[in-house]
């Protein structure tokens, strides 16, 4: 039990509350999902060790259902992952005024505590369309970071009105973080390689380069001579990046040890690739893989 709200599983005497609360909702839901206002008996039915369901209940009802929204804990695996997926629906007239969010931390405590009174869970994931930023900027303040993008996630509706398959990003947290600084930070972890041999205006008669494709596979920048002739510069253009990046440049062994250990990395761990051009892609995948692997 918070402050405003408490949290517990669903029973057959919250059937009302809960058809009013969707229908009320419904519009609003639609933009992302599928509300159906009478699926508690099938919700409760379907109650089980890898789907738990959470009802979110107003201490002060205000005169209506008192209903202010619903929690999926589902995908539940155990032993060495013990991670699970979260989903959830804020209702009318409660929804935007702070209720829900405090429900939604009382589950993920309840997630995360020890068994047999919580889950015992180590990671929960929520996965978001990218439209849906409310939904986003929610799990954010909790503490809720950012980790991918998954392309044709789930079939559901957008905000065109259509049902389709939608993209959905990503956004985590672990029991070790919990509870978490609101907004925290992305945390991403900054990967380099540079690219030596070459100076980049070769690219524009032979091809693409090397380090412009293992950029791209990697999705970080490319700092090349191309466009930028100091190498010291190119290596300020690393050390100002938060991800890290390819760096495209003719320079002496000692200029590179001095940039990279100015831009952050340990210039003995990160990879160097020989100048090429229009490589077939399995080489190219191959190099990415390879400087990623060396971050492990």
């Amino acid at each position: 039990m918070g402050e405003r709200v408490e949290v517990r599983p669903p029973t057959p005497a919250d059937a009302a509350a809960y058809a009013d609360a969707v229908t009320r909702s419904e519009r609003r839901l639609a933009d992302f999902a599928i509300p159906n206002p009478h699926n508690l008996p099938l919700v409760i039915e379907n109650q089980s060790p890898t789907y738990r369901t959470f009802m979110v209940h107003a201490l002060d009802p205000e005169g209506s259902h008192g209903l202010v929204g619903r929690i999926n804990i589902a995908n539940v695996v155990g032993g060495s992952f013990r991670s699970a997926t979260i989903g959830y629906d804020s209702y009318d007239p409660y929804a935007g005024r702070g209720l829900f969010a405090e429900g939604l931390r009382l589950t993920v405590d309840l997630a995360f505590d020890d068994e047999p009174h919580g889950m015992g869970l180590h990671r929960i994931e929520a996965n978001i369309q990218t439209a849906n930023h409310r939904s986003a900027g929610l799990v954010r303040s909790l503490g809720f970071v950012h980790e991918g993008f998954s392309r044709d996630f789930l079939h559901l509706p957008g905000p065109d009105g259509r049902r389709d398959w939608r993209d959905h990003e990503r956004f985590t947290v672990l029991s070790s973080d919990w509870p978490a600084v609101p907004y925290r930070a992305q945390g991403h972890r900054r990967i380099a390689c540079v690219v030596s041999g070459a100076s980049g205006y070769d690219a524009a008669s032979r091809g693409t380069s090397v380090g412009a494709a293992v950029a791209a596979e990697l999705g970080i920048p490319l700092f090349s001579s191309a466009t930028v002739e100091s190498p010291a510069a190119l290596f300020e253009l690393l050390r100002s990046s938060p991800i890290g990046g390819v760096v495209e440049v003719r320079a002496s062994a000692p200029e590179l040890r001095m940039g990279l250990a100015r831009a952050g990395f340990d210039p003995t761990a990160v990879p160097h690739l020989d100048a090429a051009f229009d490589l077939p892609r399995s080489e190219v995948v191959r190099h990415a893989l390879a400087v990623r692997a060396a971050y492990a």
